[in-house]
């Protein structure tokens, strides 16, 4: 986290952390900045001590971003065993489907591996940027009411390739039908449920 301070987020007026911002006349949380001042000195046991007196806000963000770091390294050792040359992917970055054109030597989430664009360009990516994109054919449909909407189908696609369904968009009279398709009918079928219909981030829990 790269924020020095944050609005307080509960009342515990002796929490070492909660001071009084007297120019916005507020209280704020000053723990990430005595994080970032310890983190930096080494002081392992010293980042633990202070998170072991942070509010149970503080402790539980803390938890969920570690959480949502452990699913991001597990998805990317993933994507790099079972991703084979050939394949296509997607570059989140750039929002673009790309050619796997070798598999990287290094199994960590900086490794860079050449892809080949649409254009035939020859790129290197870190695996992080990507995406396997599902070959599977069980599939679900989406609609996205209102032909002025393209916009907002173009960003459903962007977060359907970017959970790893593959996606296609069909414009129709009245709006788009978005086409998901995945490895499974269950996964798709959760996906839409989920992600499309209730809006709801799935990625730290996939």
């Amino acid at each position: 986290m790269t924020r020095k301070y944050l609005f307080c987020h509960q009342q515990k007026k002796n929490c070492p952390f909660r001071i009084l911002d007297i120019q916005l006349d507020i209280f704020i949380c000053n723990f990430y900045k005595e994080f970032w001042r310890v983190f930096n000195d080494g002081n392992s046991l010293g980042v633990r001590s202070l998170l072991s007196r942070a509010c149970e806000w503080i402790q539980k963000e803390e938890k969920r971003l570690d959480f949502i770091c452990k699913i991001s390294r597990k998805k990317t050792l993933d994507f790099l065993e079972k991703a084979q040359v050939g394949d296509t992917l997607f570059w989140t970055a750039y929002s673009k489907d790309v050619k796997l054109l070798e598999k990287p030597t290094e199994f960590i989430q900086s490794a860079k591996i050449k892809c080949q664009a649409s254009n035939g360009k020859v790129v290197e990516i870190p695996t992080y940027l990507l995406r396997r994109i599902s070959k599977g054919n069980y599939h679900g449909e989406y609609f996205i009411e209102g032909i002025e909407n393209e916009k907002k189908a173009k960003e459903l696609e962007y977060k359907v390739k970017y959970h790893s369904f593959r996606a296609k968009i069909e414009k129709k009279d009245n709006g788009f039908l978005l086409k998901i398709y995945g490895d499974s009918q269950q996964e798709v079928d959760d996906f839409i449920n989920l992600s499309l219909e209730q809006d709801f981030d799935i990625s730290p829990y996939i």
